[in-house]
């Protein structure tokens, strides 16, 4: 079950004008005034600024992991060795690196990590100095996951299936986590707001998804932030058991009386259905060789449904050699 939200960060900007052309130069000589205006804004903040304001919002939260931090090209920060309570290195890398930036950036890129509460939690700042009129100045993306439902260093496939399997039928403890990832992003949600005073916060999504399998999953891959099934966890942390139990949680909706408010999507992002809705028309989790990623194909009569019956997903093509060990 992938936990995945979003909060949108949107600073003042100035309008980008464009060079005139020869003929509205002459124009302009001549007393007229000819629209120059593009469609992008610019937006004046520092990189260092912005590393502050995050992080002090998240600190607030309990943050103290570094992941990585990126200015355009320039790695700034790459937590290699997994080393906890970090953070502070980070902050150290990024004013030894100030003077390369300047007062601008094209694009910065901030990740760091936290858990609580049985949820280890990502989160992903993606932040443009340009950028369209009425996009964001930066997306804080978050994703999630439920610790117990990840695998663990050297459990292989048929291990990890049988120590999930009785966790993916619990329907108390799916809505419980999803509860409490929406609380953690209403909180961070806050904490921008009082750390970022000037700009606009606004959260778009917390959520908790499972995707439906694809013949071509490297649609996922090629997601941007503004899609709603972008996921900053998946980036970081990619699974090699993330279809297994994707495959498994569909699975145990089918036989759940009370299904948690759990959507499921394709590798795109297009909403096929609710957990309540598969339970009640398995074909719409079937993943099919004409997935084209846009949802047309949902809910068709041709979608059976058998693949999850226990027969293509219930033994050897997630029974233990194909995924290997988890090291």
């Amino acid at each position: 079950m992938r936990l995945v939200g979003q909060i949108h960060v949107t600073l003042r900007g100035e309008v980008i004008h464009r060079e005139p052309s020869i003929w509205e130069k002459i124009k302009q000589r001549l007393g007229g005034s000819p629209d120059l205006a593009t469609d992008r804004v610019r937006v004046a903040f520092e990189a260092s600024s912005l590393v502050d304001a995050i992080k002090r919002a998240l600190v607030s939260l309990g943050f103290d992991n570094a992941v990585s931090l990126v200015v355009d090209d320039t790695v700034v920060f790459q937590d290699t060795d997994s080393k906890a309570g970090d953070l502070p290195d980070l902050m150290i890398a990024m004013s030894e690196h100030t003077s390369l930036f300047g007062s601008g950036f094209r694009e910065l890129r901030l990740a760091l990590e936290h858990e609580e509460a049985g949820l280890h939690l990502l989160v992903e700042t993606r932040a443009f100095t340009e950028h369209h009129a009425g996009e964001p100045s930066a997306y804080v993306s978050i994703g999630g996951r439920i610790q117990e439902l990840e695998p663990r260093r050297g459990e292989s496939a048929e291990e990890y299936r049988n120590r999930v399997a009785p966790l993916v039928t619990d329907s108390t403890r799916l809505e419980s986590a999803r509860l409490q990832f929406e609380s953690f992003v209403t909180r961070l949600e806050g904490a921008l707001r009082a750390t970022m005073p000037e700009a606009i916060i606004s959260q778009k999504r917390a959520e908790a998804l499972v995707v439906r399998p694809s013949r071509e999953p490297e649609q996922e891959a090629k997601l941007e932030p503004s899609n709603p099934a972008y996921d900053p966890y998946a980036r970081y942390y990619p699974s090699p058991m993330g279809m297994m139990l994707d495959v498994m949680l569909i699975s145990s909706f089918m036989h759940m009386m009370h299904a948690p408010m759990i959507h499921v999507v394709n590798p795109s992002g297009a909403h096929v259905g609710s957990a309540a809705d598969v339970s009640q028309n398995p074909g719409l989790a079937e993943a099919n060789s004409t997935d084209t990623g846009d949802g047309g194909d949902v809910g068709h009569d041709d979608a059976g449904g058998d693949d999850f019956g226990g027969g293509d997903f219930g033994g050897g093509d997630f029974g233990g050699d194909d995924f290997g060990g988890f090291d």
